[in-house]
C-alpha cells in the first residue's frame, strides 16, 4: 500500500515539473529529426544549455529572456526570445547551412581545431559521404576526396600515394594509434584496405609534411581514421544508428 502511494505521488510530482517545465526541442528542417549538442545561450539572464540525444533541453533558466541565440556547427543560427519560443510550443528547426567553413579537424594539431585557423591543408571525409559513395575498401574511401591517388595491383587491393609518397613514407593512424612505421618497404603495400569504411566516423587526410607531431616517417602527410563512438541510449530501449 505505501509503495502504491509512493508510486502515485511520483507521478503527480512529475506531471507538475513537466507542466512548469519549458522544454526546448530542436530538429533538422530537413527531416525532422531531432538535433543533439545544440547549444542555446543568452546574456540577459545569463543562461547556457546543451540539447540531449532527443534534442531537447529545459528554458527555465531563459525565461523573460529578450535574445536566444541557438547554435549548432552546420546549420544557420537561430534567433529568437523566450515569449516567442513559448508561443511556438518551444518547437525550434535549424536549416543547414550548406558549407561549413568552421568544421573541426584534430590531425593537424591532435585536438580539435577549426579548420580555417590551420594553415595545412586538410582533407575530411564524413561518415555520411562514406554512406553515400559506398566505399568496397578503405583506400576506395580516400579516393573518394578526389585528392588522393590510389595505386591498385588488383581489384580488391589499394595503396594511397600522397605527393609521390607511398607506405613508409606516409603514416596511417586509427583513434590516435599508428599502423605504420618507416621499417615498412618502399613499395605500395595494401594494409589500409584492412580498415572498415563504415567503421570510421571521420577520416581526415593532412597533406605534406606532419613529422613534427606523428615522427619521421610522416613526411608525405597522415591519414587519420576516428572510429565510431559508442553511444549510449537515453532510454530503455535499444538505441540503434
Amino acid at each position: 500500500m505505501i509503495r502504491f502511494l509512493l508510486t502515485i505521488a511520483a507521478t503527480v510530482l512529475l506531471s507538475i515539473f513537466q507542466a512548469h517545465a519549458q522544454i526546448i526541442t530542436i530538429t533538422d528542417a530537413a527531416n525532422g529529426s531531432p538535433l543533439e549538442m545544440v547549444t542555446v545561450a543568452s546574456e540577459k539572464p545569463r543562461a547556457f544549455v546543451t540539447t540531449n540525444a532527443k534534442g531537447q533541453a529545459d528554458l527555465h533558466l531563459f525565461k523573460g529572456s529578450e535574445k536566444i541565440e541557438i547554435r549548432m556547427l552546420g546549420y544557420k543560427v537561430a534567433q529568437s526570445n523566450f515569449k516567442q519560443l513559448e508561443q511556438n510550443g518551444f518547437k525550434v528547426s535549424l536549416t543547414s547551412s550548406g558549407v561549413s567553413l568552421d568544421e573541426l579537424v584534430v590531425s593537424a594539431t591532435r585536438w580539435g581545431q577549426k579548420s580555417r585557423d590551420i594553415p595545412a591543408r586538410i582533407s575530411a571525409i564524413s561518415s555520411k559521404t562514406v554512406a553515400l559513395q559506398n566505399p568496397q575498401t578503405a583506400a576506395d574511401m580516400l579516393a573518394v576526396s578526389g585528392e588522393v591517388f590510389v595505386q591498385k595491383s588488383q581489384q580488391g587491393g589499394g595503396s594511397p600515394m600522397i605527393r609521390g609518397f607511398s607506405t613508409n613514407r606516409l603514416l596511417y593512424a586509427v583513434d590516435g594509434v599508428r599502423m605504420n612505421t618507416a621499417i615498412f618497404r618502399s613499395g605500395n603495400l595494401q594494409n589500409v584496405i584492412s580498415l572498415d569504411p563504415f567503421a570510421t566516423e571521420s577520416t581526415e587526410i593532412l597533406f605534406g609534411p606532419g613529422s613534427v607531431i606523428y615522427g619521421s616517417d610522416a613526411i608525405g602527410g597522415v591519414m587519420s581514421f576516428r572510429t565510431l563512438e559508442p553511444k549510449l541510449s537515453v532510454d530503455s530501449l535499444i538505441q540503434i544508428s
